[in-house]
């Protein structure tokens, strides 16, 4: 008997349990509020209620889920949906949300939001959100279906639908495995041999990427590490010496590093150039099929601050086409080129790199020892601005613009320095010259790692 009266408690719960709404954890809303939200579903394809105030959507896709992330944060929100697939959730994760309610949500949507504790009820569950036609995924879904995180998805939703915004990543964490992070969450593997382009540091000076910060993302994409030689007197204007200065900085001991120059140049065109229509970059840059610029952003000498496109032009350049860029076309004025010529031959130069990897380069920026000087520079300045963060992007302007906003923003009172010198040296056309010749945007959308 008692076996008995057990097997029907079993089976009345299993009934009961196939005619609920499905749900992980029943919101604590009133009975009545919550019915009057679910209705206001009938009408609206998004409600949020916060605080006793309801804001109601109409907006399709995932537009009204965007636009609410753009100012704010799901948290301590209860939200209606009409339709929760993989997408949403991800949405619905990166903004924190506590609890979703959805007419219908797909299984793959409730997985996610288990995982990450995000209490919801729904009134209709299905296998999968489908498209328009009911042949296949919904777009949306599709279009994230390998997204590593909610960052990531939500960087490729936002691009879905800002098709003209590029997208920057940020955290303000500077650790090793931050950068590694950062690099995952950009969702783009770069083939074959990669080519790593970073600043070597000349001697003296101590602010550049370190070798043991750096080592573990370089390890991640196989790259080799890539410089030229300087066009100017130091310790990195010949391939002996500028081998020598690796070797004491260290970087030799953390993967293969290859000076691009040592064996001559080659030209790559820049027809659209506003001053040069030719750039000389080294000559082992046939010899990768991909690269990952990685640079330390500060202040500069010339070109008022230094991140990716400087990097991607100067760095690239070989020693002869340094000063080549220098002069804009006239190698002899390196040192007395009228400063917005010098500045548009830089972005001339970036323009000749992208369209050589063709979409097969990334970018990442580190705003930490931020000093007024180059890494280039054998003494230079203290920094005097706090460090910010790491931030990454395939648009090497929208990731220039976006750090030198973030300066702009910043609280810390040693920035005025650091702005000076990008004033004085009227830096900011370098980033307006690249966006003019379609290197990239100056809009952008900065999302943070969560």
């Amino acid at each position: 008997m008692k076996k008995l009266f057990k097997t029907l408690i079993l089976l009345s719960s299993c009934i009961s349990y196939l005619f609920m709404p499905a749900f992980s954890k029943q919101t604590d809303l009133p009975a009545n509020v919550k019915k009057m939200l679910v209705k206001q579903l009938e009408t609206a394809t998004l409600v949020i209620y916060k605080n006793k105030e309801i804001k109601a959507y109409n907006e399709h896709n995932l537009d009204p889920l965007l636009n609410y992330l753009d100012e704010n944060t799901f948290k301590g929100t209860y939200v209606f949906d009409k339709v929760v697939g993989r997408a949403a959730a991800y949405l619905y994760i990166y903004g924190e949300a506590d609890y979703v309610y959805a007419d219908t949500i797909s299984k793959p949507a409730i997985e996610l939001l288990k995982k990450n504790h995000i209490k919801y009820e729904a009134k209709n569950v299905v296998k999968e959100i489908q498209n328009k036609t009911q042949t296949g995924l919904c777009p949306f879904e599709e279009l994230i279906q390998n997204a590593a995180n909610a960052t990531e998805a939500y960087g490729l939703i936002y691009k879905k639908m800002h098709p003209d915004t590029s997208i920057v990543y940020f955290t303000p964490d500077i650790t090793s495995q931050n950068l590694v992070g950062i690099y995952k969450t950009l969702g783009k593997e770069l083939p074959g041999k990669v080519a790593v382009k970073l600043h070597s540091g000349e001697p003296g000076g101590h602010n550049f990427l370190q070798p043991e910060f750096v080592k573990d993302l370089v390890d991640y994409v196989n790259g080799t590490i890539v410089e030229c030689n300087t066009a100017y007197e130091g310790r990195r204007n010949t391939t002996e010496e500028h081998l020598k200065a690796i070797k004491e900085h260290g970087f030799d001991k953390i993967a293969e590093v290859d000076i691009m120059d040592s064996e001559g140049q080659i030209e790559l065109p820049v027809p659209s150039g506003k001053q040069i229509k030719i750039n000389y970059v080294g000559s082992h840059l046939k010899n990768y099929d991909s690269m990952l610029v990685l640079s330390h952003f500060k202040g500069h000498q010339m070109g008022g601050f230094g991140g990716a496109l400087k990097n991607l032009s100067i760095g690239v350049a070989s020693s002869y086409g340094k000063a080549y860029i220098h002069g804009a076309g006239e190698p002899e004025k390196i040192w007395t080129c009228e400063q917005d010529k010098f500045l548009e031959a830089m972005a001339d130069a970036d323009k000749s790199v992208m369209d050589y990897f063709n979409g097969k380069i990334t970018f990442i920026n580190v705003m930490n020892n931020m000093s007024i000087d180059c890494d280039c520079n054998n003494n230079p300045a203290k920094p005097e601005i706090g460090d910010i963060g790491i931030l990454a992007s395939d648009d090497p302007v929208a990731l220039d613009q976006a750090c030198v906003d973030l300066v702009y923003r910043s609280d810390d009172k040693g920035k005025a320095s650091l702005i000076k010198r990008i004033e004085e040296k009227h830096g900011i056309h370098t980033v307006e010259a690249a966006a003019d010749l379609g290197v990239g945007s100056r809009k952008y959308k900065l999302i943070k790692i969560k």
